[in-house]
């Protein structure tokens, strides 16, 4: 596991992402939002809104309202830094 991607598990793991989310084999186990088991492996994110691509990904982590309006995901106004370890560590999970 690469530094972005172990900086990125931290952090979702710190944060209220874990309230929200479930990634199999970690204690992320909330079923509020979308399981993010295999999220770097799907087709789109935002559901269907964005094709999933890095650059997207830290799109929809920067401000997921202004990418959906309406998602229920808030906008945690994540510095740059934090954005590229969750998107490094989402992309990870394949």
């Amino acid at each position: 596991m690469g530094y972005a991607v172990q900086q990125g598990y931290a952090l979702f793991m710190s944060q209220p992402c874990v309230s929200c989310h479930a990634i199999a084999g970690t204690p992320a186990v909330a079923t509020i939002g979308p399981n993010l088991t295999h999220i770097g492996s799907r087709a789109t994110i935002g559901a269907g809104v964005l094709a999933n691509t890095p650059e997207n990904m830290a799109l929809w982590l920067t401000n997921p309202g202004a990418v959906k309006p309406g998602s229920l995901m808030p906008n945690f106004q994540l510095t740059p830094a934090q954005v590229a370890g969750l998107t490094a560590y989402l992309e990870s999970l394949r």
